[in-house]
């Protein structure tokens, strides 16, 4: 009988962005929030409506691939990302991203491509203690590898 894998651990993954004219060599992400690392979100594969008998017409439709990562006030990579936030604000130029993603526990590995950061938060929330910060990156393909 083939042994069941159980295993669903997040601790093990990890990842590296690669930005080409500020990171070619990659920074590997670190420190993440407690309850919340990596997301990709879900994604409208078909666009579907109803005609007017009743019957539905549906199409596949292309999307952006965002990806959300939070990180801890303290994170290295919160730095690097702030850098690329500042660059992009200083030179009026968006500075493409690769994100690799390994997840150990299930054996996968995600690649996204030719992506943005699209959305940034720059200075934590002055909590109790300091909040965590999230970023959005858009990407145009994932695969996995």
């Amino acid at each position: 009988m083939p042994t069941q894998n159980l295993d669903i651990t997040a601790a093990n993954a990890s990842a590296v962005m690669t930005v080409e004219d500020l990171y070619p060599n990659g920074i590997k992400l670190e420190r993440f929030s407690t309850d919340a690392a990596i997301v990709a979100d879900s994604q409208q594969v078909a666009e579907t409506r109803m005609g007017v008998d009743g019957k539905m017409a549906a199409g596949v439709t292309p999307n952006i691939y965002p990806v959300t990562v939070t990180l801890e006030a303290n994170s290295p990579t919160a730095t690097s990302f702030s850098t690329i936030y500042e660059a992009m604000n200083a030179n009026k130029r968006l500075y493409v991203c690769n994100l690799t993603i390994k997840i150990p526990s299930i054996g996968r590995t995600y690649q996204f491509s030719n992506g943005v950061l699209q959305t940034a938060n720059p200075m934590p929330a002055l909590n109790k203690v300091l909040a965590p910060t999230t970023w959005v990156f858009h990407f145009e393909s994932m695969e996995r590898v």
